[in-house]
């Protein structure tokens, strides 16, 4: 997450927070991960702004997500209906499971720019799925690089999971961002 704008809207104070750039540089050569029964990744093509920050705050809140949330309406638009920009939703016998976001703004890159599921639906195996699929869609065409970022709020075997995954870290900062002091009463920064 970084800070897009400018201006911070009341409720929001910018914090340390250490985050951890993470890369791909070859395509991964193992099967892919199994779709589990029932469901199926669907592409989101012009989301809504208010139905897209529904979503986005459902599956980012619990980790203090603002970086859509603290944009206009107007920028968010630009965004997230960008032709750099890919979304994907995982739905599960029907019902919206997660989501990924790709950012192609980058000639022969990919970042998963958000990537996460609904509280529900966490700890049933789904996030290895929805990695992998979006690891793999990132490589789709010309792509050299696939990279992520995360940090000290997400969740604590994130790390973990994307190392698993093929990803390496590359670089490690102390960033000032954006969060919700509602989410900072919750969760203080501890440096690391």
């Amino acid at each position: 997450m970084s800070q897009e704008n400018h201006f911070l809207p009341p409720g929001y104070t910018v914090v340390p927070v250490r985050t951890i750039y993470l890369e791909m540089r070859i395509r991964p050569q193992s099967e892919p991960v199994a779709v589990p029964p029932g469901c199926a990744v669907e592409r989101w093509e012009n989301p809504g702004t208010a139905e897209y920050l529904e979503l986005f705050t459902a599956v980012g809140g619990p980790w203090g997500w603002s970086g859509r949330r603290i944009m206009t309406e107007e920028e968010c638009r630009a965004v997230i209906q960008a032709t750099t920009t890919e979304i994907h939703r995982l739905r599960c016998a029907g019902p919206v499971a997660g989501f990924v976001e790709l950012d192609r703004s980058v000639p022969d890159q990919a970042e998963i720019a958000y990537f996460g599921l609904l509280p529900g639906f966490i700890g049933k195996g789904l996030g290895k799925f929805l990695l992998d699929w979006a690891i793999r869609r990132g490589w789709l065409g010309k792509t050299e690089r696939v990279w992520l970022h995360t940090c000290q709020f997400d969740h604590a075997g994130a790390l973990a999971v994307y190392r698993r995954a093929g990803f390496s870290p590359y670089a490690e900062r102390i960033e000032m961002q954006p969060y919700a002091d509602e989410f900072l009463g919750r969760h203080r920064p501890t440096g690391g």
